[in-house]
Parts: C-alpha cells; sequence; structure tokens
C-alpha cells in the first residue's frame, strides 16, 4: 500500500462518534467508542452497537478480499471469531464483540479448571485453522478472547474464541513463510524470531507460551541492548536442550541466525544459569502441565506436539 492509498484509507477509515455504519447485510452499526488505534499504520477498532448487540469493528489495511474469502470458507465455529459483516468502501470487517481476553483474565487468578476450559477451546479452534493448512501467525493471550459472566458462585466461562485472523495465512502442504518475524515478539517462536521457515508448529510454540510472560521492557534496558536478544537468550534457558537446539539449528539451515543463537547459548555460565523450564517449582505447573508445555516449546520445530496431539493431552482430561 502506497503512502497516498494510506492517506486515502486514513481518512476513510476515521469514523466520528455517534456516526453510523451500513454493512453488507444491510445493518446500521453505530458507534460507541473507539477501542484500539494506531496512527502508523493507520489501524482502528471500534465498539459499535446494532441494536441491543455489540460488535466490533476493523479496519483492514489489505487483503481484504483474500482474508474475506479465507473466513467465510471456515463456515461456522465455537471456537473461532469469523466475520459477521463487511463493509467494504471501508474496508472493514465486523465481528461479534466479546468483552475480555486470556492477558487481562490471567490477572484474575482463575481456578484451574476454567483456566483449562478457556485455553482448550482456544486450541480447538487452532486445530480447526491448522485442519484447513491455515497458520495463525500471531498468537498471543490477548487475541484468545473470552466472555465470562459473574455470579454468587465466581466466574463463568459462557465463550471463548481465537481472534485476530487478519494474519493468518493459507500455507500449503509442502510450503512455509519465509522471510518474516511474524507475531508478537514476547511470544514469537524461535524460527519466526529468526526469519526462518515458518508453519503450524510455530503457531504450536507460541499457543505453548500464552501463560508464560516473556515481555521485557526495552525503556528499562541499557542503552544499546535490544529486547529482542533478551527475549531470545530466555527462550533457550528455558525450554531449549543440546538436542532441540541442534534440531532448530538444522531447521534454520545456514541462515545467519544461527550464529546469533549460538552466541545466545554459549552466554550461560555459573553467574548466568540457565533455568529449563522443567526445573520450575510453582502452582500450577503439575507434572502433567510441564509435559505439555514441553511438548509445545520443543526447541525442534519438527518434535513440537500438532494441536490434535495436545488436545488429547492427559492435562486436559478433566475439561
Amino acid at each position: 500500500m502506497s503512502v497516498g492509498d494510506l492517506a486515502q484509507h486514513e481518512a476513510q477509515s476515521t469514523i466520528r462518534a455517534n456516526e453510523k455504519l451500513v454493512g453488507q447485510c444491510g445493518r446500521h452499526y453505530l458507534i460507541e467508542r473507539v477501542l484500539q488505534f494506531k496512527e502508523v499504520p493507520p489501524a482502528h477498532v471500534y465498539l459499535v452497537t446494532y441494536g441491543k448487540q455489540k460488535f466490533v469493528v476493523k479496519t483492514v489495511l489489505a487483503d481484504f478480499q483474500y482474508y474475506q474469502d479465507m473466513q467465510r470458507a471456515l463456515g461456522t465455529s465455537r471456537y473461532l471469531r469469523l466475520l459477521q459483516d463487511t463493509i467494504p468502501d471501508r474496508s472493514m470487517f465486523v465481528y461479534k464483540y466479546l468483552k475480555d481476553h486470556l492477558l487481562s483474565l490471567a490477572q484474575k487468578n482463575l481456578p484451574l479448571l476454567l483456566t483449562k476450559r478457556i485455553l482448550k477451546d482456544a486450541l480447538q479452534g487452532l486445530a480447526e485453522l491448522h485442519h484447513q493448512n491455515i497458520v495463525h501467525t500471531d498468537i498471543k493471550p490477548n487475541n484468545i478472547l473470552v466472555q465470562w459472566s459473574q455470579t454468587s458462585h465466581g466466574i463463568i466461562i459462557d465463550e471463548v474464541r481465537l481472534g485476530d485472523l487478519e494474519d493468518s495465512a493459507y500455507v500449503p502442504p509442502g510450503s512455509n513463510i519465509r522471510g518474516r518475524q511474524v507475531g508478537n515478539q514476547n511470544w514469537r517462536s524461535p524460527e519466526a524470531h529468526a526469519e526462518g521457515r515458518v508453519n503450524k508448529p510455530s503457531d504450536m510454540f507460541s499457543f505453548g507460551i500464552v501463560h508464560v510472560i516473556l515481555y521485557v521492557d526495552e525503556e528499562a534496558l541499557p542503552e544499546g541492548e535490544v529486547a529482542l536478544a533478551h527475549i531470545l537468550e530466555r527462550q533457550i534457558s528455558y525450554f531449549a536442550d543440546l538436542e532441540s537446539f541442534d534440531g532448530l539449528l538444522r531447521h534454520l539451515g545456514d541462515s545467519p541466525w544461527c550464529q546469533v543463537l549460538k552466541a545466545l547459548r554459549d552466554g550461560f555460565n555459573k553467574e548466568n544459569p540457565r533455568e529449563p523450564f522443567v526445573r520450575w517449582n510453582m502452582e500450577p505447573l503439575d507434572s502433567d502441565l510441564k509435559d505439555l508445555i514441553g511438548g509445545l516449546t520443543n526447541f525442534d520445530p519438527s518434535r513440537r506436539l500438532t494441536a490434535g496431539e495436545a488436545l488429547s493431552h492427559k492435562w486436559f482430561h478433566d475439561v
């Protein structure tokens, strides 16, 4: 998209409060407020109403038809937030509104069974995408959307859907996404960090760490240091062993990132020891959960659990 196109898109996408949008289905949506606003590139998310129903309207900067066709081909789903309507003249998608997401809910000390329910439903959505050879590319806790209600007995989970499909991609068998650091850096797989071959296993790694925060405050870093190096160092410290690390290097081939990863691996010593995830001792990390996360975060993409295998894991058997 050119600078001129972006400027035109910005003008088209700027919406005033109480303005109405007409969807392709004939619905008249009333703008309530802005939920998210990005200036560069211009990307807007609005909360809108149609009668008593609430929806989310999102601008789509590129490949409008591609993502519309992709989502419509998925049909209906209990576990994916799919298109409800479109506003083609403004390049907008309309989605059902869910009031919260896992990143926020994780702060509420949810009972373990509710956490399992949320993760299993999100994993069901990811399995549906992978069955259609669609790679999400941006699995993170704030893309696991949750509708919940508070009762006298506590929180009840009404609905869970995996959202934000506008960065997804069809990846036919035998193909890969290449040369891009897809996804949010805090939940990105090691091969995606290294701009290597990205496919379904990259989604699985990201899913494996949705509740393992690797966030690094860039403003707090010493001058000259970058957050990405610290995130990769933590991934290696927590999840890599000798065999799986070598498997990642084979996956990356002759990438110059291999030298970066080796340097980070060799930086551990007595003063800066590795902290393998399997040795962590904290609630609710029982042996079953450690086994599940270990299978999802194997550094060798070829050895990670698939979505179907993860759904069958014994940690999920009681939900």
